[in-house]
């Protein structure tokens, strides 16, 4: 009886953990702002729920001797279309979970909170730029990390060849 009932919390509490979150959203555009550090640009996107507006934020390596960002989009090669609605499937990460051969945004200009490792302060920090990463996988809103799992329709993204 104890086994099954330790295996039982374990699995609620595993798929806590792993938990996603749905959020339906109309793409309205996006606009470039700066970050704490010279080889990262924040590509900050703009959308709409019903009644609030989302600002959700890529972290997008740039290149400042030659002013190049690479920008490919968010998760696999998606550009999003204004007007749109798109269902966003996101689960939240912890910045240490983000591959450390990624030359990540967040592993190198953020704190990660202690009650909550999803969620971080930006601290100022210059690094060279190099292109190593998954940058459009990994998003934050209102300064909580995210991995984006699935964007639907798929279809009503971008895919630029």
């Amino acid at each position: 009886m104890k086994t099954i009932m330790f295996y039982v919390i374990m699995s609620l509490v595993l798929s806590h953990c792993k938990a996603q979150e749905e959020l339906s959203l109309t793409y309205i555009g996006y606009q470039y702002k700066g970050t704490q550090n010279r080889s990262f640009l924040n590509k900050e996107l703009i959308l709409k729920t019903d009644g609030d507006t989302i600002r959700m934020n890529l972290r997008l390596p740039y290149d400042s001797i030659h002013h190049n960002v690479i920008d490919r989009g968010l998760l696999y090669n998606c550009h999003l279309k204004k007007g749109v609605k798109y269902i966003f499937i996101l689960q939240k990460k912890c910045i240490s979970d983000i591959p450390s051969f990624f030359n990540s945004y967040y592993r190198t200009n953020t704190i990660p909170d202690k009650n909550d490792c999803s969620k971080f302060i930006e601290i100022k920090k210059n690094t060279d730029y190099d292109y190593r990463g998954d940058y459009g996988r990994y998003v934050d809103i209102k300064g909580c990390l995210y991995e984006i799992k699935r964007i639907y329709p798929n279809n009503g993204g971008f895919y630029p060849h």
